[in-house]
């Protein structure tokens, strides 16, 4: 009877240890799985607000309650997001590209960091396209002074330091670079070209005074000298309206046309006066172009 007493008490103290256990395994999955929606919603929180640092730590720690792929691999994308911003701010762009790839490439992550990825990839390409173009003015714009085209080079450069958001942390060391060379430049920055042809202009008109025989030679002379200057047609020359398609034609216009026809391989583009480039321009665009030719400076 004994026996029967004391096997009946152990059953029943075995029994009730065994709820025990399982009653406190259930409250810290319980607490586990508490914890990790807790900090996955406060993750998901911080990528809304684009704090992705705060938003990786967030996710680790949902991790470390359950882990999941969907913690894990929204913990790459932030840290990839993190990455991303400081290679930028570095001016890495191709490192930063490289990151924002991983981001949009997760197969478990956050879709709004993907979107926000792709947005990051658009502006990083918009930058280093912009970035390239700069670069190359910059370097026509130093040819142009050594071949003493100041008005050319003054132009190219300003359109770079005109730039809208030029001086911010993505551009501001080529806004040094180009500002600094256009504060090289003489404060009357006329081309010697154009004085050497003002003295030629004035040399010339004294001879015509002087001797009538001499003028006609003389303009024989510079009929053939002109046969090359597309501006030359029986010896008149048409002073071109700086209008095309209802648009004023700039100076920085002029200056690009230049240095297409340049890009070309045209020789003696510095020969080109401003309004032989005007017609250029002008008929370029009547045969719905924007690039000039060398054909299109010739009088139609």
């Amino acid at each position: 009877m004994k026996k029967a007493l004391l096997l009946a008490t152990t059953g029943v103290a075995l029994l009730l240890a065994g709820c025990s256990n399982g009653n406190s395994s259930a409250s810290k999955s319980n607490n586990s799985s508490d914890t990790y929606k807790t900090e996955m919603t406060k993750g998901n929180d911080a990528v809304d607000d684009k704090e992705y640092s705060k938003a990786a730590d967030h996710f680790d720690s949902a991790i470390k309650a359950k882990k999941t792929d969907k913690a894990h691999d929204s913990k790459i994308q932030a840290q990839n997001l993190v990455k991303a911003k400081r290679f930028m701010n570095q001016r890495k762009f191709d490192s930063a590209r490289s990151a924002l790839n991983k981001v949009t490439d997760q197969d478990n992550g956050n879709k709004k960091m993907v979107s926000r990825a792709k947005k990051l990839t658009k502006q990083v390409k918009k930058i280093q396209f912009n970035r390239s173009n700069f670069k190359a003015d910059i370097k026509n714009a130093k040819e142009l002074i050594k071949q003493g085209a100041n008005d050319q080079a003054k132009a190219l450069l300003e359109q770079i330091t005109t730039f809208k958001g030029i001086k911010g942390k993505y551009y501001s060391d080529l806004y040094t670079q180009a500002n600094t060379l256009l504060k090289s430049l003489p404060t009357d920055t006329k081309d010697s070209t154009d004085t050497d042809s003002n003295t030629n202009n004035d040399s010339s008109t004294t001879t015509t005074t002087d001797n009538n025989n001499s003028t006609d030679n003389s303009s024989a002379d510079s009929s053939s000298d002109q046969s090359n200057n597309p501006a030359a047609k029986g010896g008149d020359f048409d002073v071109e309206k700086k209008e095309v398609d209802g648009k004023t034609i700039t100076d920085s216009d002029i200056a690009k046309a230049r240095q297409q026809l340049t890009d070309s391989g045209v020789k003696n583009v510095d020969a080109w006066s401003d309004n032989d480039i005007i017609r250029a321009i002008k008929n370029a665009a009547k045969d719905g172009r924007s690039t000039v030719r060398e054909s299109d400076g010739k009088i139609q």
